[in-house]
C-alpha cells in the first residue's frame, strides 16, 4: 500500500493544504480531518487540486497520527495505490437516509472481498441520526459481509457544529462513506472500552427511542435510579454524568452509551438509543492506560505487519486524556505500536450495526 500522511498548522487555508499535501502525486483517495473554522476552505481546496480523487473529511476535537494529537491543525491521509475505493452519499440522514441506498448499493456492486473490504462512514453529529445511517448501509453491506467502521463528526467539545465532506462538497445532515478494500490483505477491526461494569444492573421499561429520553428503568424514574446506584441526590447528578456512562449489553457483548442530560428532574437522555426492555448496567472507569495497551498488543499479535490504521477515538475519551495531560501520550502510544496510523475524535463511534460512545474503534490494514 502506498500512501502519504500530510499535516500542517499554518494559518492561511491555502498554505496548510500545500503543506498537507506536498508529498502527494496522483492520489485515488484522501481522509482530512481538522477544526471547524477552516475545515470548509480546507475541502474545496483539496477538491480543487486532486479532481479525480475521491476527497472525504471529518471536523475533529483533534487529529491524531504517530507523531502525536493535533488541534487546530489539517491532518490528511492520500492513498495513491494498493486499494480499490468507491464513495457514497446519504443526505437526510436525520430523516430518511434510507431514500438514498441506491447510492450504497452502487458504491458495493464492484466488491467481493469482504475480509478485505470495509465501509468508513463519517456521520454528522448532534442531530441522533446514527442509528439510521447505521440501518441504511447495512441493509445492503450485510448481505455481502462488508463491515461497516467509522465515527461521528466532532468539535471542540462544546457540541456547537460539526461539518463532514465529500468531494469538495460539505454537510451538517447527512453521512458520507467510502468502500475501501485492501489490496494487500485482510482488514481486521477492534474495539476498546475503559470503563468497567459496577454492581448496579436495570432494565429499560420505559423510553422515547427517536429522542434517545429513559423515563423509567424498571418502572421507577430513571434519573432517581441512577441517582440510588451512584449514592447521590438527582439534584447531583449532571457532575457525574461524563465518568459514569452506561452499558448496553447485547448477547456477550456491551456497547457504551454515554450520559447527556437529566430531562425534567426523572428522565434521562443518552447521545446513543436505548431500546425498550434493554439490560442495562452502570459504568466506571477503568485504567486505561493497562486497557489501551492490552487492546494494542491484541492487534499487533493478530497482525504482525499492519501497514496502516484508521482510528476514531471518542471526543469525550480525547478530552479525559488531555485533561490528565495524556493526550499527546496516548497519540505516541498508539503510533509506537501500530505504526502509521490516522484518526480522529468526534461525538459518536459506530461498528457494524452499533452506534455508541466514550470507545475507541480502530481498523488495521495487514
Amino acid at each position: 500500500m502506498n500512501y502519504k500522511i500530510g499535516k500542517s498548522s499554518k494559518a492561511n487555508p491555502d498554505a496548510a493544504v500545500t503543506e498537507a499535501t506536498s508529498q502527494l502525486k496522483k492520489p485515488q483517495l484522501l481522509l482530512f480531518f481538522s477544526e471547524v473554522d477552516d475545515f470548509t476552505a480546507y475541502a474545496r481546496e483539496i477538491k480543487t487540486r486532486f479532481p479525480d480523487a475521491i476527497s472525504m473529511g471529518a471536523t475533529t476535537f483533534a487529529a491524531f497520527c504517530k507523531d502525536g494529537a493535533y488541534k487546530d491543525s489539517l491532518l490528511v491521509i492520500g492513498f495513491e495505490d494498493g486499494i480499490v475505493c468507491e464513495a457514497g452519499l446519504l443526505k437526510d440522514a436525520d430523516k430518511y437516509p434510507l431514500k438514498y441506498v441506491e447510492q450504497v448499493e452502487k458504491a458495493a456492486a464492484r466488491f467481493n472481498k469482504p475480509q478485505n473490504t470495509i465501509c468508513l462512514e463519517f456521520s454528522s453529529a448532534l442531530i441522533s441520526c446514527e442509528e439510521l445511517v447505521l440501518s441504511t448501509l447495512n441493509a445492503v453491506l450485510s448481505k455481502k459481509k462488508i463491515p461497516v467502521f467509522g465515527g461521528s463528526s466532532g468539535d471542540r467539545g462544546r457540541a456547537e457544529k460539526t461539518i463532514i465532506a465529500l468531494n469538495g462538497q460539505v454537510y451538517q445532515d447527512a453521512c458520507v462513506f467510502v468502500m475501501i478494500e485492501n489490496l494487500g490483505g485482510k482488514i481486521r477491526l477492534y474495539r476498546e472500552n475503559i470503563y468497567k461494569p459496577t454492581r448496579h444492573y436495570f432494565k429499560s421499561t420505559k423510553v422515547d427511542v427517536r429522542k434517545r429520553i429513559v423515563y423509567e428503568y424498571d418502572h421507577k424514574p430513571a434519573a432517581s435510579v441512577m441517582a440510588a446506584a451512584l449514592g447521590v441526590k438527582v439534584s447531583e447528578l449532571p457532575k457525574y454524568l461524563d465518568s459514569y456512562p452506561l452499558g448496553r449489553i447485547i448477547g456477550n457483548e456491551m456497547f457504551i452509551v454515554a450520559n447527556n442530560q437529566v430531562v425534567n428532574g426523572s428522565g434521562m437522555e443518552y447521545h446513543a438509543r436505548i431500546y425498550n426492555n434493554s439490560q442495562m448496567v452502570l459504568l466506571e472507569p477503568d485504567d486505561y492506560q493497562t486497557v489501551l495497551q492490552k487492546t494494542l498488543d491484541k492487534a499487533r499479535q493478530e497482525c504482525s505487519r499492519p501497514s496502516l490504521t484508521l482510528m476514531v477515538n471518542c471526543l469525550a475519551r480525547s478530552i479525559l486524556f488531555e485533561s490528565n495531560g495524556e493526550l499527546n501520550q496516548f497519540a505516541t502510544t498508539v503510533g509506537n505500536a501500530l505504526g502509521n496510523y490516522v484518526g480522529f475524535a468526534g461525538y459518536g463511534e459506530q461498528l457494524n450495526e452499533q452506534h455508541f460512545n466514550q470507545t475507541m474503534v480502530l481498523a488495521v490494514f495487514e
